[in-house]
Protein backbone atom coordinates (compact mmCIF):
# COMPACT_ATOMS: atom_id res chain seq x y z
CA UNK A 1 0.00 0.00 0.00
CA UNK A 2 1.03 3.61 -0.42
CA UNK A 3 -0.37 5.20 2.72
CA UNK A 4 1.74 7.64 4.67
CA UNK A 5 1.77 8.99 8.19
CA UNK A 6 1.71 12.77 8.59
CA UNK A 7 3.68 14.21 11.50
CA UNK A 8 4.19 17.68 12.90
CA UNK A 9 7.80 18.89 12.93
CA UNK A 10 7.92 18.04 16.66
CA UNK A 11 7.24 14.35 15.79
CA UNK A 12 3.56 14.21 16.89
CA UNK A 13 1.33 12.12 14.65
CA UNK A 14 -1.28 14.26 12.89
CA UNK A 15 -2.91 11.50 10.80
CA UNK A 16 -2.11 7.92 9.82
CA UNK A 17 -2.88 6.00 6.62
CA UNK A 18 -3.11 9.15 4.49
CA UNK A 19 -3.81 8.50 0.82
CA UNK A 20 -4.47 12.02 -0.48
CA UNK A 21 -2.95 15.42 0.24
CA UNK A 22 -4.24 18.59 -1.41
CA UNK A 23 -2.61 21.97 -0.92
CA UNK A 24 -4.46 25.22 -1.43
CA UNK A 25 -2.48 28.33 -0.47
CA UNK A 26 -1.50 27.74 3.19
CA UNK A 27 -4.16 25.04 3.80
CA UNK A 28 -3.28 21.34 3.67
CA UNK A 29 -6.17 18.91 3.22
CA UNK A 30 -5.54 15.29 4.29
CA UNK A 31 -7.72 12.25 3.55
CA UNK A 32 -7.09 8.77 4.95
CA UNK A 33 -8.05 5.31 3.67
CA UNK A 34 -11.41 5.47 5.45
CA UNK A 35 -12.31 8.85 3.94
CA UNK A 36 -11.74 10.81 7.16
CA UNK A 37 -10.51 14.35 6.45
CA UNK A 38 -8.42 16.96 8.25
CA UNK A 39 -7.54 20.51 7.28
CA UNK A 40 -4.39 22.15 8.59
CA UNK A 41 -2.70 25.48 8.20
CA UNK A 42 0.99 24.95 7.64
CA UNK A 43 3.78 24.00 5.29
CA UNK A 44 5.10 20.61 4.22
CA UNK A 45 8.79 20.66 5.13
CA UNK A 46 9.94 17.06 4.49
CA UNK A 47 8.72 13.94 2.72
CA UNK A 48 10.35 10.56 3.36
CA UNK A 49 9.13 8.32 0.55
CA UNK A 50 10.95 5.22 1.81
CA UNK A 51 9.51 5.57 5.35
CA UNK A 52 6.09 6.85 4.20
CA UNK A 53 6.43 9.91 6.44
CA UNK A 54 5.39 13.49 5.74
CA UNK A 55 6.37 16.34 8.07
CA UNK A 56 4.35 19.53 8.36
CA UNK A 57 5.26 22.76 10.14
CA UNK A 58 1.99 23.89 11.72
CA UNK A 59 1.26 27.63 11.70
Amino acid sequence: MCESTVYSTDENIIMEDVLNIKIHEDKIHLTDILGMKKELTGTIVEIYLDKHGIYIKIK
